[in-house]
């Protein structure tokens, strides 16, 4: 049984409906009424079309289990997640670790600067004693650690926190020799001072930056991005409009204390096709209730990815 270790108190989201003209807003309500808006005559037989969501666990499911390890990210499977975030930073002898903070400190029992310290002496540090007693000895996983484990299992979402000039390189020959070339879908968030970094992937994976304007957002299209990340905190509905305009795909983030129903709902009626959230359990059970839930691994195309027979494995724990 999974237990949640800490709870927070889902505050209600203001909502910020568009004034985009008289047919968007009539769409809005009626997608609104599909959803469960208070309403007394709803016509099930015409509801519309709505698009199914995959699910992205932020940090795996890190209310569960110590954020950015192996039992977070089986965890956030458990619940329901088709896809798992993870933060990825690089090592001063040269490896991808999965960690989120630039030092140590916050989640381990160990101090001093990532990028400072080599793979072996991460590997010493115990990175889940700090969020119980269940979890000690809890390991920095590395990033191919990470993937050996998720492979076949969910889509991969890597938020690029530091690396070398050529970590898009790096990043796409790890997922080539552990087999992800034939595999789910895998994004990589780039922020915008990294993507010269990210660039050189070869394919291997899809740069997901976040919507910062339009202008950038149009210039991006153009270098080939097909993914584009919204914050919560910036959401609008003009903003998400804007995004599907240019043929993208759009990526929400429902995290932090608005991390619930309302903010599932707004998402949804924007036209996301995959919601990051901190809370995977409630967001698929919202999902599943209202028949909106992709239930599969996402593929290349942001479809469900049918497994070749090889890529099936049982999954095994790290060394």
């Amino acid at each position: 049984m999974i237990t949640e270790v800490q709870s927070k108190r889902v505050e209600p989201v203001r909502w910020r409906l568009p004034l985009a003209g008289f047919c968007r807003a009539l769409g809005l309500i009626w997608l609104s009424v599909f959803l469960g808006a208070a309403t007394t005559h709803a016509d099930t037989s015409a509801e519309p079309a709505v698009q199914q969501i995959f699910i992205v666990a932020h940090r795996g499911a890190a209310r569960f289990a110590p954020e950015n390890t192996i039992p977070a990210h089986n965890a956030a499977i458990r619940l329901g997640a088709n896809m798992v975030e993870l933060d990825v930073r690089y090592t001063r002898d040269g490896h991808f670790v999965v960690f989120h903070d630039s030092r140590v400190n916050r989640t381990t029992d160990g101090s001093g600067r990532v990028s400072r310290m080599t793979l072996g002496e991460l590997k010493q540090l115990d990175a889940g004693s700090w969020m119980g007693p269940e979890f000690a000895g809890t390991r920095i996983p590395t990033l191919r650690e990470a993937l050996r484990n998720l492979k076949g299992r969910a889509g991969i979402d890597i938020d690029f926190k530091s690396g070398p000039k050529n970590s898009g390189e790096l990043i796409a020959q790890i997922l080539e020799q552990e087999g992800f070339s034939d595999g789910p879908l895998v994004t990589v968030f780039a922020r915008r001072g990294d993507l010269g970094r990210l660039r050189g992937g070869g394919g291997a994976f899809f740069l997901r930056p976040h919507y910062d304007d339009p202008a950038i957002t149009k210039s991006l299209c153009v270098e080939g991005v097909k993914v584009m990340g919204l914050r919560h905190m910036e959401f609008t509905f003009e903003k998400a409009e804007f995004i599907l305009e240019q043929n993208l795909v759009l990526f929400t983030n429902t995290m932090g204390r608005l991390d619930g129903p309302r903010a599932y709902k707004e998402s949804v009626m924007a036209g996301a096709t995959f919601i990051q959230t901190n809370r995977p359990a409630r967001l698929e059970r919202y999902l599943r209730e209202h028949d909106l839930l992709k239930g599969c691994i996402p593929s290349r195309n942001f479809e469900c990815w049918e497994s070749p027979d090889q890529f099936m494995v049982v999954k095994v724990e790290p060394d």
